[in-house]
């Protein structure tokens, strides 16, 4: 991912302006995207107070207090559509650019014992489920044109939704909960764009998305209460077409 920075600042600001241009990239632009969400960091620090009269969980849990602090790692599909506007001076082209993006990110995992421990819990299990089901982007982008080449740097805001579900199953039955949290972060990345036509150009972008942290508070039936914080972060690999206007 360095490399690919570095690769991105050299273009901008290592290229001699004289180099000759034929193609204009100045211009709006629209287009879509597909690719995959890899590397997806969920970072979990959970607490669960168990009620001292509870019916789900066992009777050495009651009234105990349990925290988790783990790191778990998912990848999924990303797809979504982009627009935005560049200026062109000479080579150096800078611009801005939005997109929506639906993902299947993902990381599904189930803990033995959990929780409690084999001695005081030794049926049950806690089932985790983390996801990003969309994010969007607003970002700035720098690059050097090599006429119908573009190479570039991008950066700004991220905002997306992270989904957390829960279920524990113990010797009393099943308690399950789901939540989710919108999240403000960042995205950096670099990229390449080749104009195959006046109207119409093909590119290839790496990204590396932050969310941020959220919390997740849940009550149960029983009186039982959980708490989670969860940070986010991954890397998105994505190819797309642009069509310019």
């Amino acid at each position: 991912m360095k490399k690919l920075v570095l690769c991105a600042a050299v273009a901008v600001f290592g290229v001699p302006a004289a180099y000759a241009q034929s193609h204009d990239w100045s211009g709006w632009y629209g287009g879509i995207n597909a690719g995959e969400g890899r590397e997806a960091d969920f970072d979990l620090s959970a607490v669960l107070e168990v009620d001292p009269a509870t019916s789900f969980f066992p009777a050495p849990l009651a009234g105990g207090t349990f925290p988790t602090n783990r790191s778990f790692s998912g990848d999924g599909f990303v797809g979504g559509v982009q627009w935005g506007y560049n200026v062109q001076n000479g080579g150096l082209v800078l611009g801005g650019e939005l997109d929506l993006q639906t993902s299947d990110i993902s990381s599904t995992i189930s803990i033995p014992n959990a929780p409690g421990g084999a001695a005081n819990n030794p049926d049950g299990f806690t089932d985790l489920k983390f996801g990003v089901d969309y994010f969007t982007t607003a970002r700035a982008r720098a690059g050097y044109a090599f006429d119908r080449l573009l190479v570039y740097g991008t950066g700004g805001i991220a905002y997306g939704k992270v989904e957390f579900d829960r279920n524990y199953r113990v010797a009393g039955g099943e308690i399950r909960d789901s939540a989710s949290s919108n999240r403000t972060g960042w995205i950096y990345g670099a990229g390449a764009e080749f104009a195959m036509t006046d109207r119409i150009s093909v590119r290839g972008e790496y990204s590396r998305v932050d969310l941020g942290s959220g919390s997740f508070d849940t009550s149960y039936s029983d009186g039982t209460i959980g708490r989670a914080s969860i940070d986010t972060e991954f890397d998105v690999l994505r190819a797309g077409v642009n069509f310019h206007f």
